[in-house]
Parts: structure tokens; sequence; C-alpha cells
């Protein structure tokens, strides 16, 4: 009896690792897609999948595309709530967004890759995303955006910050550093405030340097002593409700902690 119950407790055990495994291999081949809601990539999206797939597993984000003709939202709104939807709020995607109600495109990122995609960047992809959508080549303009969207996670974050990536989750840690031309222009700085409050000192008390200068504490000093009291009589307390800002329209921007994004027409 005992060896049964041992036997189907293993049987479980490992019955729930191959479910939990399988679950976790669903939930990663969702990290791509392609949405063609308008119908504009008939016979090219399996394609497209797996080049998205490629961006993918080479990013550690979730790389999406989706094209409508019924979207009634702002394209910036519908962008960054489809990739929440998507990915979680604030977690490592893209989207591309192909607006043809509206005729825009947008391009939204969050997470790890917003460092890497940054506002600027998202003008130049669509310097070259935009042109191709305008002449009705759909499927070059998303592999442009591929293309585009790798080459810049290969460049690296611009600026000068020093930074870490792990290369299971593409998590980034940025680490503060201190550089030998940073450090003598604060030491230069230090000196020269410091010479400037001596100069300043000296002069208003009108001494030399190296001379001894007497005061007398115990003459000069005093120290007077008075009572005094207050009565609260009457208070007042004026509350007012500041609505909150819900626009999320505009043109392209870097978040902190959101993302960064950016759009055109075409």
């Amino acid at each position: 009896m005992k060896k049964k119950i041992t036997f189907l407790s293993l049987f479980l055990t490992l019955f729930a690792v191959l479910t939990l495994f399988g679950f976790s291999k669903a939930v990663e081949a969702q990290q791509i897609g392609i949405d063609d809601q308008a119908g504009i990539l008939a016979g090219t999206t399996s394609a497209l999948t797996e080049e998205a797939q490629r961006l993918s597993e080479k990013t550690k984000a979730g790389v999406f595309v989706v094209t409508t003709t019924t979207n009634t939202q702002p394209p910036k709104e519908f962008a960054v709530d489809y990739l929440a939807n998507k990915v979680g709020q604030g977690n490592n995607g893209i989207v591309l967004l192909i607006d043809m109600g509206q005729r825009e495109v947008y391009i939204w990122a969050t997470g790890n890759l917003k460092y890497y995609i940054t506002s600027s960047r998202i003008d130049s992809i669509l310097d070259v995303v935009q042109p191709q959508l305008s002449n009705e080549n759909y499927r070059q303009a998303i592999e442009s955006f591929y293309e585009q969207v790798d080459h810049y996670y290969q460049q690296g974050i611009p600026g000068d910050r020093q930074y870490s990536v792990n290369p299971d989750t593409g998590e980034v840690t940025f680490h503060r550093s201190f550089r030998p031309a940073y450090i003598l222009i604060a030491v230069i700085a230090a000196l020269i405030a410091a010479g400037a409050f001596v100069v300043v000192l000296v002069s208003r008390y009108q001494l030399k340097l190296g001379a001894r200068w007497n005061y007398e504490y115990q003459k000069n000093g005093a120290l007077k002593l008075s009572k005094r009291s207050d009565t609260l009589v009457n208070s007042f307390i004026t509350t007012r409700h500041i609505p909150r800002n819900n626009d999320s329209s505009g043109g392209g921007f870097s978040g902190g902690g959101g993302g960064s994004g950016g759009g055109r027409s075409f």
C-alpha cells in the first residue's frame, strides 16, 4: 500500500511539473504576435511571426504588430493598452500599431526595451517605416521595423551610463560610476569655494593672514530671555478637488517608468 502511495505521489509530481512546463512554454509563445485585424497582411503573417519570434528571443521582449480599421481611440492610447494587455503593465515589450482607419502608425516600447528604443530612435525608425506604409508596402514596413529594433538593440543603450544586462531575462541594471575628470572638477571646485570663503572672511574682519585676533566674549556677549505666549483663536481648513489628467494623446516621448513612444500619419 505504501509503495502504491509513493508511486502515485511521484506520478502526480511529474504531471504537475510537465503541466507547469507546458504552461510556461505556452505563455512564452504568446510573447509575439501578428494581429492583422485590418486584413492587410494576407499570406505573410506566418513569415512575419517567425521574424518576430527571433527578435523576441534576442531582446527577451514581447514583440507585437497590430493592424486595425475600427479603432476609435487615439493611436497612442490604443498601443499602450494593447501592449499592457499582452505583456503586463510596464513589462518588457514593443508594439507596432498600423491604424488604417486613422491612417497613423505608432510605436510603443516598455520595460527594459524602452532604454534601447528611445523616442529619438523611434523617430528614426519611423523615418524608414512611414514612407513604406504610405506606398502600401505593409510587409516591408514591418520587416524594416524588426530590422531597426534589432539594430538599435545591438547598438546598446544610448548615453554614457554604465549598465549590465542579464543574458537570461534581458533585465538592465544601471551602475553609478565616477570618472577621473569628474573627480578632478569636483576637487577644483571645492578648492575655489574654500579659497573664496577665506578671502571673504579676511576682508570682512580686516585681518592679516597669520595675525591673531582675540574676541572679548565676556564683555561683548549678552543673553536676554523674555516670556511670550500665543493663543489660537480660530482655524480654517480649505479643501479643493483637483481633477486627474487622463489625457494620453500627443507625440513621441520617453517616460522613465512608463515607456517610450512616437507616431506619425501615413
